[in-house]
């Protein structure tokens, strides 16, 4: 546990305790209201979000399963828990509890995110002989080197993940697994780390990044938490809007998978430029959820 906050950083941590009343209430109520936000918002241009989650939150409140029966499912762990600094008979524990939570939920899962992208050969090695389509805890750094925020954000990745790549988001098959990188900086970097509030900057930085994808027909993976898609609803409309206007492929971490198994050149389907995707990890519901977490219960 201690690893973790580390790379929050202690500052990042109290940060973040200190604006959690604003995102979570005592239920799941404002949760469930900002899921509703994010799936209604993305289904307006026909798009589909993919949402790793928590699966000790959903046996804390079944009641969520609901919002999410129509998105892309992934799992983000049993316990939030980093799963590169364990074991592997403790990965492969976590990871079958959380498979057996998501079937007896009736929740189809066919990817995997690692809690704080913290995944090591054993945990792919986890993935593939479990039949998982794709593992997306790499990250790959795309706003430009240009940009005024680049270098903050950049130091603040690295802290919170040490080892950061700038480049295009590239899937690539490992066998029947894919590996899809998120794109950084995310939604937790800008926010929580830069403390970026205003619509207007949060939109310039999105904007930055899906214009680093286009210029190289690549992928981007918009990675923002359920808790935050409000403050952050302004930057993914806009980019939906310009993804539209060039023909980007508006796909599921799934899609994008499927799709990369079964073609090996670096092409997007029906002639797309490129392609987006939008993730949200769900990994706590309530606030007692998270001061769980904090103290490292399940």
């Amino acid at each position: 546990m201690a690893a973790e906050r580390a790379g929050k950083g202690f500052r990042g941590s109290i940060r973040r305790a200190a604006v959690l009343p604003e995102r979570y209430s005592l239920g799941a109520a404002r949760i469930r209201a900002r899921l509703k936000e994010m799936t209604e918002c993305l289904g307006r241009w026909d798009m589909v979000p993919t949402i790793p989650a928590t699966a000790s939150a959903l046996d804390r409140h079944p009641e969520i399963v609901r919002e999410i029966a129509g998105v892309d499912h992934a799992i983000h762990g049993y316990r939030h828990v980093a799963y590169a600094s364990r074991p592997g008979r403790e990965q492969a524990g976590d990871l079958d509890r959380a498979i057996e939570s998501f079937t007896r939920h009736g929740l189809k899962c066919h990817g995997f995110r690692a809690p704080y992208l913290s995944a090591d050969e054993t945990t792919l090695a986890l993935l593939q002989e479990r039949r998982f389509l794709f593992d997306s805890s790499g990250r790959q750094f795309l706003l430009p080197q240009s940009h005024p925020l680049a270098d903050e954000a950049m130091r603040l990745a690295t802290v919170r993940y040490h080892e950061v790549v700038r480049g295009p988001i590239l899937p690539e098959a490992r066998g029947s697994l894919v590996e899809i990188p998120v794109a950084l900086p995310d939604d937790e970097i800008l926010v929580d780390g830069l403390e970026i509030s205003n619509p207007s900057t949060l939109t310039d930085v999105f904007m930055a990044m899906f214009r680093e994808a286009r210029s190289s027909g690549s992928l981007l993976v918009l990675q923002v938490h359920p808790e935050r898609f409000h403050l952050c609803l302004e930057a993914v409309r806009s980019v939906l809007t310009e993804a539209t206007e060039v023909g980007a492929w508006k796909a599921t971490l799934s899609e994008v998978a499927t799709w990369t198994l079964k073609h090996e050149s670096r092409t997007w389907p029906d002639g797309h430029p490129m392609a987006v995707a939008v993730s949200g990890d769900l990994d706590a519901v309530s606030l007692g959820d998270f001061t769980r977490r904090l103290w490292g219960v399940v």
